[in-house]
Formats: C-alpha cells, structure tokens, sequence
C-alpha cells in the first residue's frame, strides 16, 4: 500500500564508529570479538545471536546498531513533533482572527455572529486538534522506540538494578526510567483512563511521569503519556540533546553493571 502525499525520508545510515565518537562511548572504542566459553564454542545472547565482548559491550554494540538504522526515522518523528506544535501555535492567531470578525458582526448590529463565524470557528478548533494529536502520535511513536532499545539493553546487560540509578536524571528520575514510564503511558493510555484508582504498576508509572514534569505545565490531553512534554524535558529542544542524553544514560548504565561483575 502507498500513499503518494507521504514523503519519508530517503534511507542512510551513520557510519557505527561516528555513533561511538560522537556519544563518546568509551566503552566501545575498543574492538569487540565473538565471546567464546570454556569449550571453544560461541558464546550465544539470548536470542541467539553472537555476543561481542563482554555483556556490557555486547549491550551497548547491539544499542549502536538498532540507533544507526533508526536514526534517520527518529529524528523525522521529532521533527514531526516540532511542525505540529508550530501549527497548533500559528492556529491560535487564526482563531483570533474569527473571534475579532465575528466581534465587528456584533458591533454592526447583529445579536448574533452568522452562521459562516460558526463554520470557521470549527475549522480551526478541528485543525488545532489535529495538530495536537498528531504531536502525540509522532512522540508517542518516538518513545516507544527508545523505550524498546533501552529495554533490549537492560535486559542484555541484565541492569534492572541500576536503571533507575545511573543519571542523567531529571527531577531526580532516570533517563530509562521516564522513557520507560511515558512509553507505558502512551501505549496503555485508554486502560489507565478506564482504571482508577490505578494499579500498582500504573502508579509506579504515573509518578515518574508526574515527577519528571514537576514545576512545568500539564500535560496536554493530546498528549498520552505525557510523551510531547517529557521529550521537551528530555531533548532541551533539539534531537541532538535527546540523543546525548540517551546515550550517556545506556552508556552509564553499562559501565555501572561492568563494574559489578566480578
């Protein structure tokens, strides 16, 4: 099925050692060969891949990987973000624009707007609401990726212990741990709108949302999971520092696991 008004971006891929130097993972800067056991034979990642190195070299090689092919499709979805937020923004002014024409209707004498004030109030009501949607669905979509790549590489490097522990953290919450959490937002939204009180597992979640947000605005409605605002938090604005942030968090995250193993 195509779509001919679609225009995704055309496929490239970052080279893997510009990934490493540019997010400084050090971790990586030394070449990874296949793990071997005791017997000689390959040592084998759960889904039956060859591991590279160690577990927390491995993790963060197979992070490398799935960033470079995903890249170019994350940075669209935010970008797509940012159009959408603009639009909502620039739509403000042609409801004013409405609003004043359907006031000098008013001043000539009429008791009510005609029905044309009517029309044009729900054209832009309906455009703005698209657009706040569409910010939710391309964050939403976003977060789900990074959700799912962080989640593979705790499971790889088995660093559930330290994924709420390692910064950079934001309100006192980790960058894995606000990911995770806005991911389950967006993906369960109508359960959590159904559920109250919440479940214990959908409170856990609640709250990192909540207070990774604290002292900012709410959420939007538009806005499952809060994703469009937390990938403000994240980001600091630009794909650029979301990506470092990602980063230095799995990088983190493996070096403290690293660190542990005997």
């Amino acid at each position: 099925m195509t779509d001919s008004t679609a225009q995704p971006p055309e496929a490239r891929v970052t080279p893997y050692d510009d990934v490493v130097d540019a997010y400084n993972l050090a971790i990586l800067k030394n070449v990874g060969d296949w793990s071997q056991d005791g017997t000689g034979d390959l040592v084998m990642t759960k889904d039956g891949e060859p591991q590279h190195g160690d577990i927390a070299y491995n993790g963060l090689f197979r992070l490398v990987q799935m960033w470079r092919y995903s890249e170019l499709h994350v940075r669209y979805l935010f970008a797509a973000v940012g159009i959408m937020l603009s639009q909502r923004d620039a739509l403000d002014d042609d409801l004013n624009a409405v609003g004043e024409k359907a006031h000098e209707e008013i001043m000539r004498g009429r008791r009510m707007p005609s029905s044309a004030f009517g029309e044009a109030l729900h054209d832009v009501l309906d455009r703005q609401a698209a657009a706040v949607f569409g910010a939710g669905i391309y964050a939403g979509s976003l977060m789900l990726m990074l959700s799912n790549v962080l989640l593979r590489l705790r499971d790889d490097i088995e660093g559930k212990k330290q994924w709420t522990t390692v910064g950079p953290f934001f309100n006192g919450h980790s960058v894995g741990a606000i990911i995770e959490a806005s991911a389950n937002g967006f993906r369960h939204s109508d359960e959590w709108a159904k559920t109250q009180p919440p479940t214990t597992q959908q409170k856990r979640s609640q709250d990192i949302i909540e207070g990774a947000l604290h002292g900012r605005p709410q959420p939007d409605e538009g806005s499952p999971g809060a994703c469009v605002e937390l990938l403000a938090v994240l980001s600091g604005g630009t794909f650029e520092g979301l990506a470092s942030n990602v980063f230095a968090f799995a990088h983190n995250l493996a070096a403290e696991v690293r660190s542990k193993v005997p």
